[in-house]
């Protein structure tokens, strides 16, 4: 069994918090992570929407079934029933003990604006994702991303981390990538079966996630949406485009995008500014949030077909950019991911900030650096001036390589800690 990186910041929140409120896609593991934190330190009882009598009571009387269970409890897929929240609401306005409710659900109910007024002050809020590679390992949560601010030079930084990797990791990055992290098929052997359990989370996701949240007119036009933002992941979203592609008006366009970002089947960066105003207006860039998934949905099987749709470098960066969000959840929640470009065409692929301070992170596969990719992150630096504290090009070699005070290159595996 894997211990999730969020395990013990679950428990912990379960301290101090009367609601806490675990969200993510379906089957990243919720169910089983509720589960595994019932136990000495929390004793509590499990209930699942997905029991056909626990619903039908949450719908029909959702005050009935709070005050007639007992507490502390786990109530699993409340996405079905939201009017359990209300419900909720009034037993912990009553009484504010700690850790009465674990609550767990497939969308981000805090976006959903009646949801979040009824929680708001009352729950603490965590998003389980889909495995990260050093958590399907068992590896330590890696401290990468507070060594970037902590370190002040490349020199302190090199310190913190091993000289070399000893091994090209390539190979293992690529399964990674093409398994994703959903635990079902990151954890199967590469076989059909990986593409059968895909197909069926496809259907189970449009069939059934979605039609709880919301109504979809046309589940066929929904269903080619989200083929096309596969193809498209780790570019800019080009609304226009996509509306015209996949006939959609572009009201119903907007909306279901926002779905897929509820739903964390997609996910967008916006680019950095010190203007907070202009990120909120500026093109954003939109990924897929699991690999694998997209590549089901691009219908590759293998490496050599990512090679022949020329896409092995965005599905790199998608993977590259999943992988520091799983990293910022289960580190600390103040992190912020952007990417940086000038209107000169200067672009780096992410910034991460926090408290204030920059980092810059730009991604190559190949196994050496470029000249290009320096002269990037060098005018990178020179715009956003003392901010941008440290840069970093993950790369497909295997030797950590200071190339200016400011300036790393870290080998994928070094950098997620494996």
């Amino acid at each position: 069994m894997i211990r999730r990186y969020l395990h013990d910041p679950v428990l912990d929140s379960l301290k101090h918090f009367p609601v806490v409120l675990l969200t993510g896609a379906r089957q990243v593991g919720k169910s089983t992570l509720a589960q595994e934190l019932i136990g000495r330190s929390w004793k509590a009882s499990y209930l699942t929407l997905d029991d056909r009598v626990v619903l039908d009571g949450a719908l029909r009387d959702p005050d009935g079934l709070i005050s007639g269970t007992p507490t502390p409890v786990v109530l699993d897929e409340v996405q079905r029933a939201p009017e359990l929240l209300r419900a909720i609401k009034r037993r912990v306005d009553r009484e504010k003990t700690p850790g009465q409710y674990l609550l767990t659900g497939s969308a981000n109910l805090m976006t959903l604006a009646a949801v979040s007024e009824t929680l708001a002050g009352r729950v603490a809020l965590h998003t389980l994702m889909p495995l990260c590679w050093p958590e399907r390992l068992g590896r330590p949560i890696p401290t990468i991303l507070k060594d970037l601010f902590e370190a002040g030079t490349s020199s302190d930084l090199l310190k913190r981390l091993p000289r070399t990797t000893g091994k090209d990791a390539r190979r293992e990055i690529i399964q990674s990538i093409l398994g994703g992290g959903y635990p079902g098929p990151a954890l199967m052997k590469p076989s059909e079966a990986r593409h059968r359990w895909f197909a069926s989370y496809r259907q189970t996701y449009l069939e059934r996630d979605l039609l709880n949240i919301k109504s979809i007119e046309n589940i066929p036009d929904f269903n080619r949406l989200l083929s096309l933002v596969a193809f498209r992941t780790g570019g800019l979203l080009n609304q226009s485009d996509l509306s015209r592609e996949s006939g959609l008006p572009f009201t119903t366009l907007r909306r279901y995008m926002s779905l897929l970002e509820v739903t964390y089947q997609a996910f967008l960066l916006v680019p950095y500014y010190s203007n907070i105003g202009k990120r909120l207006v500026k093109t954003p860039k939109i990924y897929m949030s699991d690999t694998g998934m997209a590549c089901y949905l691009r219908g590759v099987d293998d490496w050599a077909g990512l090679e022949h749709q020329g896409q092995v470098g965005a599905m790199v960066e998608t993977w590259t950019a999943s992988e520091i969000l799983k990293l910022m959840s289960a580190t600390d929640y103040r992190f912020h991911l952007y990417f940086w470009r000038t209107q000169a065409g200067h672009e780096v692929d992410f910034l991460l900030e926090f408290a204030g301070k920059l980092a810059a992170i730009e991604v190559k596969w190949s196994l050496q650096i470029d000249e290009a990719t320096v002269s990037s992150l060098k005018r990178c630096h020179e715009e956003l001036k003392g901010n941008l504290r440290m840069s970093v090009i993950l790369y497909g070699g295997s030797e950590v390589v200071p190339l200016t005070p400011k300036i790393i290159a870290i080998p994928y595996s070094v950098f997620f800690g494996i």
